[in-house]
């Protein structure tokens, strides 16, 4: 998520350790800090996302176990790349503030030779033209009515009127931080599109409002919370219902806004090259919450960070700024409450990044991948830099037994927030 904090880690991301590497099939580790275990697939769990974890595990209606995916780090309350199940209750923090952020996934009837370097060159300066990029919104008012009939829900009352009227503005934009369209290939040499953003300002907005009325309510409850930042909201309270029905907008308008970026893609693929075929594969959540069962129970699974993996689901993991991406399929593992990681999960905070290295050297390193690069803000482009994230193939040979991988994409040009 573009606008969660994160804490610094002092592992490396250049590779794993033969030894961590031998462990990778003694996965999940289980420990038990809190009041129930915690079972993990990161390879680093320590500091900041232990701790994180722990307050997790002490939440007096988690039901059996907390999970942690291999790209876990620190964010709000809970770590990214983690999952709550949760009794009878849903944590605004446990969600985050960029709620519908997800990946889409497109396939087109191109090839690395039939596109060219003169067409990616010219798609992706379209696409940088075309798709506003960091906070801004749209240059020309979106038509609210029509934004409405595509959402296909009406506004909810738990939606502030300001909030949505800011918001549309913002349909099919890309955002900041780890948002990102990327032309990409297979080890085929065909031709896809991906694209990682969510609700924009929209989530943010609900997200914080009710993590404040939680956090309002547990106090003059009295509740007994691990950290403020895990404040809930009781199913059958107001506070829920709002939340949820909030949520749910959120979730459809962030669905809404990547699929008018895809119109915008599709435009430019059609004006710069002889494309006939451009399919939309697939389009994920990894920021929601969900009623499921799980352990013979029903409850809320809270996925901040993680993807849904179950049996034959299809998944996208996208990988850092230059490395790989996968699309996989999910393979219902019930101690992961049928959950997969969601990308390669940072490694350096923000800062620390922009510390490490400048933005003229990840150009260059850009460039001698081959790897065109859009940034809407040039100064930052350390921040979402390979080298501030987690190995992808580590990753992904930590998730052996959440999702099998079916296909590795690598990048070809990239458009940043």
């Amino acid at each position: 998520m573009s606008t969660e904090t994160v804490t610094e880690t002092s592992t490396s991301v250049e590779a794993a350790s033969a030894a961590e590497m031998t462990g990778v099939t003694a996965l999940p580790r289980v420990t038990k800090p809190g009041r129930v275990p915690i079972k993990s697939w990161a390879l680093d769990l320590e500091g900041a996302v232990l701790d994180q974890a722990t307050n997790l595990s002490n939440l007096p209606f988690a039901i059996d176990h907390v999970a942690l995916m291999p790209d876990a780090h620190a964010g709000y309350g809970m770590p990214i790349g983690g999952v709550l199940f949760a009794d009878q209750a849903v944590v605004p923090y446990a969600i985050g503030v960029d709620i519908g952020c997800g990946v889409a996934l497109v396939e087109t009837d191109l090839t690395v030779e039939t596109l060219g370097p003169d067409g990616l060159k010219s798609v992706l300066a379209q696409i940088a033209r075309d798709v506003p990029v960091g906070r801004d919104s749209q240059p020309r008012p979106v038509d609210r009515e029509a934004a409405l009939a595509e959402i296909g829900l009406d506004v909810p009352a738990s939606v502030a009127g300001p909030w949505f009227d800011r918001a549309v503005n913002q349909l099919g934009t890309l955002g900041s931080g780890n948002h990102f369209l990327e032309l990409q290939r297979d080890e085929a040499g065909s031709v896809f599109v991906m694209l990682h953003s969510g609700s924009r300002n929209l989530g943010k907005t609900i997200c914080d409002e009710f993590h404040e009325r939680a956090l309002a309510e547990n106090t003059r409850w009295h509740s007994a919370l691990p950290h403020p930042e895990l404040a809930y909201l009781p199913v059958g309270t107001d506070g829920y219902t709002g939340y949820w029905s909030a949520m749910t907008f959120a979730l459809r308008f962030a669905e809404v806004n990547r699929s008018r970026m895809l119109d915008a893609v599709e435009d430019a693929f059609g004006r710069h090259t002889r494309v006939g075929r451009m399919e939309r594969v697939v389009d994920v959540h990894h920021n929601y919450a969900a009623w499921e069962n799980h352990a013979g129970s029903n409850g809320i699974v809270h996925r901040k960070g993680a993807v849904r993996a179950g049996a034959g689901e299809v998944v996208l993991i996208p990988g850092s700024m230059g490395t790989a991406s996968y699309v996989g399929e999910g393979l219902a593992n019930p101690e992961s409450f049928e959950t997969c990681q969601h990308g390669a999960g940072r490694a350096l905070s923000r800062t620390a990044a922009r510390k490490a290295k400048t933005s003229k050297d990840v150009y260059a390193e850009m460039a001698s991948l081959g790897v065109a690069l859009h940034s809407g803000d040039p100064k930052t482009v350390a921040e979402e830099a390979a080298f501030a994230y987690k190995d992808i193939e580590v990753v992904m040979a930590a998730s052996a037994s959440l999702v099998r991988p079916t296909k590795r994409l690598t990048p070809l040009g990239v458009v940043k927030g």
